[in-house]
């Protein structure tokens, strides 16, 4: 049920407001603090004139020209007016936010105007105003003396502490930024990378079984490769690597006389996830597999018979990404058991078989050109 005019004003007897009008202020004081009404409704907070303490008052502002204005509904009597003036216009307005703002005074001259405007537009005002707001200009200036008007003028920050506060927040911005960047870094540059493929360490088992015949590629059989990238300066290793390995050795008369493998490239893995940057790059959607032929025999000697582990350098051809090309490989090989371990590299540079790497970006992250092919074969004789 609305209140009536006479009510409303009943709520102030001698400009003072009673004890349900001061339990509606309180109430409205926190929704208007809140921000859930318009913008024009604002909780002016302002220090007591005797107390000190923080005293807050629901007001609606009306707006001129884009400007914000207070006006008094009480008129002289109103106590916020009285306490503005003791803190010298020094007061704070909320609305979901707290803003420092003075509170200037209007010259007499010129509050007519605004006073019909805020009756206009903050209908509360209304019955404790002795004029309709519809009434021409003229009636306003009548009882402008009365009525203080008050221009909202927001504080002004010190030129130097909003320096210093730019400098701060581009300060902390830049902080969080290398600190994100070197996290990235160290998290791609430090993690464990694993060790070239080469033979297992340990002593080998005795020789069991003639040496000669064809030796197939066995399970525990891997490839892979091996690329050294580079963050913000620190470099690491990625490396790749697939079980996806066939292919046999003829050995005949201690020589190595024919060696053919192939490698799937489509299942390999860096970090121990699958990568489409390096699908991408090798082509594997056209060329799943990279072949390895050996070029000649190659000769064992009569030691590596017996087990010991003997290292040469040979030439093959390695075909990848559709091309071929002639590569020199070291391998080192040993007999363990009824089982042969091969283990060996062949340096790469991307150009010569048509592999793109991905985009580079200089000093913050580059991968190089070039890299080293590596395998660790077990086999076993058929």
């Amino acid at each position: 049920m609305l209140l009536s005019d006479d009510r409303l004003r009943a709520m102030y007897p001698c400009g003072r407001a009673d004890a349900t009008a001061r339990r509606l202020a309180r109430l409205w004081a926190a929704v208007f603090a809140l921000g859930l009404a318009p913008r024009r409704w604002v909780t002016l907070e302002v220090a007591g004139r005797r107390s000190g303490r923080v005293t807050r008052f629901p007001l609606g502002m009306a707006s001129v020209d884009g400007q914000w204005y207070l006006v008094p509904m009480l008129g002289e009597r109103c106590n916020w007016v009285r306490n503005v003036r003791a803190a010298g216009g020094r007061a704070t307005l909320r609305h979901r936010r707290s803003k420092e703002c003075r509170l200037a005074e209007v010259p007499v001259s010129e509050r007519a105007p605004i006073i019909k405007r805020y009756l206009m537009q903050v209908p509360g005002a209304r019955p404790h105003v002795p004029v309709e707001r519809r009434a021409p200009v003229a009636d306003f200036e009548a009882i402008a003396p009365r009525y203080p008007v008050f221009r909202v003028i927001p504080a002004a920050r010190p030129a130097q502490r909003r320096r210093r506060r730019w400098r701060w927040l581009l300060a902390g911005v830049a902080a969080f930024v290398i600190l994100a960047v070197l996290a990235a870094a160290a998290l791609i540059t430090l993690q464990p990378v694993p060790a070239p493929l080469a033979l297992p360490r340990g002593a080998a088992s005795p020789p069991s079984g003639p040496l000669q015949g064809i030796w197939d590629a066995a399970g525990g059989s891997v490839a892979g490769f091996r690329v050294r990238e580079t963050v913000l300066g620190m470099s690491n290793d990625a490396v790749g690597r697939t079980g996806a390995v066939s292919g046999s050795v003829v050995i005949s008369g201690g020589r190595v006389i024919a060696a053919a493998f192939r490698v799937g490239l489509a299942g390999m893995k860096v970090g121990g996830k699958t990568q489409p940057q390096f699908a991408r790059s090798l082509g594997t959607s056209g060329h799943p597999a990279a072949t390895f032929a050996l070029a000649r025999p190659v000769a064992l000697g009569t030691a590596f018979a017996s087990g010991a582990t003997v290292t040469v350098r040979t030439t093959g051809r390695l075909t990848m990404n559709g091309v071929s090309r002639l590569v020199a490989v070291t391998v080192s090989g040993r007999r363990d058991g009824t089982a042969l371990q091969v283990a060996g590299s062949i340096p790469v540079v991307f150009s010569g078989w048509r592999i793109r790497g991905p985009d580079g970006y200089g000093f913050i992250a580059s991968l190089a050109s070039r890299g080293i092919a590596e395998f660790l074969f077990i086999l076993r004789r058929r």
